[in-house]
């Protein structure tokens, strides 16, 4: 097998993208622009890129202390009655499943994301090996980001929207969409799912304003979780809604697979991500039960390194 230096395997990587991820072209582009290397070919361009993809490293690094490899998990940080409070609702989230194993799937899970155009960057990916620093630099270009605020909901395995909200969402926005819009989102729900649905927020700041909490009310009596709400939604536990613990994650995997070029393509793009999602996928909200329990049992302490 051939070996390259870092230098190499990173010029590499930018042709691959250069050439449109075609791996054949990518070697020919190679072979072209460097003859007086050795010859490069679709498989080797394919290890490469399967190696940084799978390890998000460029070498090959020998394991001479026979150590494993291990994934870090990023977690909410909890504190104070965070605790108790995530132990309560497992609690009675345990209580309603108990009387109805089907419960959750009348919930409609909901929440906000932002997308902004310069999309999500592993800094991990960005590191580099070497023995002298190259001081290489990536330009960012941070004057021209813009931004599109989503709402999407999740209930018995269809998503609900999405609604994109214009500028800085705020509780008047919000109350006006709750009012005005979900009912629109809801209409291809059957009656009677949305004569018993559970509607879910978190406590985001454009969630606590008191005419909201009266309109949820009278939409919802006793059928509503969130702050204030006839159940009370925990603060920092984005671990047990599957917007946050799955939904927005596979979302923005595919929207910033490529850049998006305008405000209305990168709409686009999130519509067709969230059509092409199917029921079988979105039935995950059923490990939100597992969930629910793991986090009884650690009495609401950080669970999702026992999944």
């Amino acid at each position: 097998m051939a070996i390259y230096n870092n230098l190499q395997i990173v010029d590499i990587l930018i042709t691959f993208g250069e050439c449109g991820k075609n791996a054949a072209e990518t070697a020919r582009v190679l072979n072209e622009r460097y003859p007086d290397q050795h010859r490069h070919s679709a498989r080797s361009i394919l290890r490469i890129i399967s190696r940084a993809r799978q390890f998000g490293t460029l070498q090959v690094r020998k394991n001479r202390q026979r150590s494993h490899y291990y994934h870090v998990n990023l977690n909410q940080e909890l504190h104070g009655t965070d605790f108790q409070n995530r132990t309560n609702f497992c609690v009675w989230a345990c209580h309603m499943v108990e009387k109805n194993l089907q419960f959750f799937h009348t919930v409609c899970f909901s929440d906000e994301v932002t997308f902004k155009s310069n999309g999500c960057v592993n800094w991990h990916n960005m590191h580099y090996w070497s023995r002298e620093n190259p001081h290489w630099m990536r330009q960012i270009d941070n004057q021209r980001v813009w931004s599109i605020n989503v709402w999407c909901g999740i209930l018995n395995g269809h998503i609900i929207g999405p609604h994109f909200f214009d500028g800085i969402l705020n509780g008047a926005i919000y109350y006006n969409f709750l009012e005005n819009h979900l009912s629109l989102l809801l209409e291809d729900v059957d009656l009677h799912t949305r004569g018993q649905m559970w509607f879910q927020q978190d406590g985001a700041p454009a969630h606590s304003i008191r005419a909201l909490q009266i309109l949820l009310n009278q939409k919802y009596p006793h059928r509503w979780i969130g702050r204030n709400g006839s159940v009370a939604w925990p603060p920092r536990s984005p671990d047990l809604t599957p917007l946050d613990y799955f939904l927005w994650g596979y979302v923005k995997s595919i929207m910033y697979s490529e850049p998006p070029t305008t405000r209305d393509n990168m709409i686009v793009r999130i519509t067709e991500a969230l059509e092409n999602i199917s029921s079988e996928v979105l039935r995950r909200v059923d490990h939100l039960t597992h969930r629910i329990h793991l986090c009884r049992r650690v009495q609401g302490q950080n669970f999702e390194h026992l999944l």
